[in-house]
C-alpha cells in the first residue's frame, strides 16, 4: 500500500504543479519517472520482506510439526512401557526383571527414534 501511496501522492503534486503552470512537460516527465521508479523499488522491498517473513513462518510452522510429532512418539513410547511392565508383573518373579529391562531398552530405542526423526525435521 505504500508505494502506491507515494506513487499518488507524487503524481497529485505533480499534476499540481502542471495545472498551475510551474513546471515544463520535461520537468513533469522526468518528475513521474522518478516518482514510478521510487514506486516499484519500495514494492520491491515489500515483496522482499513478504518473501522472508513467509519463510520463517514455515521454519516456524515445521519446527512446531516437528516437536509436536515428537511428543507424541514419546507420549506412545510411555505408555507402550507402562502396559509392558504390567504385563511383566503377571509373570513369574524370576522372569520380571528380564521382562522389565526388555521393556526399558524399548523405550530408551523409542525415544532414541523419536529424536532422531524430531532433529531431522527441524
Amino acid at each position: 500500500m505504500k508505494p502506491t501511496k507515494t506513487l499518488l501522492a507524487a503524481l497529485f503534486v505533480v499534476a499540481t504543479a502542471v495545472a498551475c503552470g510551474n513546471e515544463s512537460r520535461q520537468e513533469t516527465r522526468e518528475d513521474v519517472a522518478a516518482a514510478r521508479k521510487e514506486a516499484a523499488q519500495e514494492v520491491g522491498e515489500a515483496r522482499q520482506e513478504a518473501a522472508e517473513e513467509t519463510a520463517e513462518a514455515r521454519d516456524d510452522a515445521n519446527e512446531a510439526a516437528a516437536k509436536g510429532a515428537y511428543d507424541v512418539a514419546i507420549a506412545n513410547a510411555e505408555g507402550a512401557y507402562k502396559v509392558a511392565v504390567e504385563r511383566c508383573e503377571a509373570l513369574m518373579a524370576d522372569a520380571q526383571g528380564a521382562c522389565k529391562e526388555a521393556a526399558e531398552a524399548e523405550l530408551e530405542a523409542a525415544k532414541r527414534a523419536a529424536e532422531t526423526m524430531r532433529d531431522r525435521q527441524m
